[in-house]
């Protein structure tokens, strides 16, 4: 598999070095250190804990970001190599127990006409993707080993389709290809399908689908919870400068194999969620929300009852000081019938706080977290912080409150 990867490297170089006049480099690091406190019930223990905070991974992220193009931009490559932090202990130090180093994404790319463009390789595209903070899912993104095609018959409309033999879940771009091995039954591939249409200054409207793929192989996934059907759909408003205005929607599980299409009537999730934020000059403020509806009948032997609706909200407000170089910042979550995993590892990290609800009848999850991001320059910057989360999984369990007090580095060069 390794010499797989050497080739491909060497290919999309020496392909891209045929057609480029210019070659661009960019990266990024993210690394942060926390103290944690846990008390579940009896049982209190700290420990200190990497962990980047937005970009829910484990330990610490590197990456490196090349693209080639030809002078007229009718052909190019991109790639990206990440060392990423593969996994979380739990203990006296908790943190990454092995970093990977691998591709994320590697293709060529052309334009045969000014209105369409073809990807080929291990593919990366973010046209369909949707822009609010909670829903993020490959579904739109076009992300996996195969061909990604992109066609913008009039300005402002873009309408696109991949066929992937294995499928690469880039809903938080963390992962690293560890098996590109081609599948050759046509139904168990992964199908792109998108549409997305951008009127300036009044709204864009966003929609795409994902079919099921069984070949999901990867770092930071689990391949059977993501290997499933999906359709996303988003509007965002645009007529105000200062106004951040967007709905989400999501069908979830419409089927997770190629012998279960009637998966979504016994198993299917129906998903809404909203962002709002204002800026008034130097104050910003807003409002993430989503609602979780579930077709099954139970959960699990011991939640026998009907599912509960999962409601989450995250008010959040931010004050710009000193030219924009300090910013404070307070964030609220409350989300009913939340996962009470979510109180281990990086969840405690992720302000975006992107878990999934248990459905279970009384379970929640509060927590508030005050912070101060400092600005060294445009491309640095460090932010301190302290998370409060208090949970409960359901009625009879003991709430368990975690604490942690923070420091993370973001570098972009």
């Amino acid at each position: 598999m390794k010499r797989i990867f050497c080739i491909l490297i060497v290919v999309f170089t020496i392909t891209a070095a045929g057609f480029s006049q210019e070659l661009k480099f960019s990266g990024y690091m993210n690394y942060g250190l926390g103290i944690v406190t846990t008390n579940d019930g009896d049982d209190t223990k700290s420990y200190l804990q990497s962990s980047g905070v937005d970009s829910e991974q484990y330990g610490g992220r590197f990456r490196l970001n090349g693209s080639y193009s030809n002078e007229d931009k009718t052909a190019g490559a991109d790639f990206r190599i990440q060392l990423q932090g593969a996994s979380v202990n739990s203990g006296a130090i908790s943190g990454n127990s092995s970093y990977d180093l691998g591709l994320a994404y590697g293709y060529g790319w052309i334009r045969p006409i000014e209105m369409v463009q073809v990807k080929a390789g291990i593919v990366a595209d973010s046209t369909f993707e949707t822009a609010g903070p909670i829903l993020r899912d490959d579904a739109g993104g076009g992300h996996g080993l195969g061909v990604f095609v992109k066609v913008t018959p009039i300005e402002g409309l873009n309408i696109g389709a991949g066929a992937y033999s294995k499928g690469i879940d880039g809903s938080n771009a963390n992962n690293i290809v560890t098996d590109i091995g081609a599948i050759t039954e046509l139904h168990k591939a992964k199908y792109i399908f998108g549409a997305a249409y951008t009127m300036p200054e009044v709204f864009k409207f966003n929609i795409s689908f994902r079919s099921f793929n069984s070949g999901l192989t990867q770092t930071g996934s689990s391949a059977p919870s993501r290997n499933r059907a999906r359709l996303i759909g988003e509007l965002q408003l645009l007529m105000m400068e200062n106004l951040t205005a967007i709905v989400e929607t999501e069908l979830d599980y419409l089927w997770t194999d190629e012998d279960k299409f009637d998966e979504f009537s016994n198993n299917g999730r129906f998903n809404l969620f909203e962002t709002f934020a204002y800026k008034m000059d130097d104050l910003r403020f807003g409002l993430n929300a989503a609602q979780y509806f579930n077709n099954r009948d139970t959960v699990s032997s011991s939640n026998k009852d009907k599912p509960e609706v999962g409601l989450r909200f995250n008010p959040w407000v931010s004050y710009a000081l000193a030219d924009g170089k300090i910013v404070p910042r307070l964030d609220a979550v409350y989300f009913l019938h939340g996962d009470r995993a979510s109180t281990t590892d990086r969840y405690k990290y992720d302000r975006r706080y992107d878990v999934g609800p248990t459905y279970v009848k009384d379970a929640y999850i509060f927590n508030v977290r005050p912070s101060v991001k400092f600005f060294i320059d445009n491309r640095t910057s460090f932010e301190i912080g302290d998370v409060f989360m208090y949970s409960k999984a359901d009625k009879d369990a003991d709430a368990v409150k975690t604490n942690v007090v923070y420091v993370d580095l973001v570098v972009r060069f």
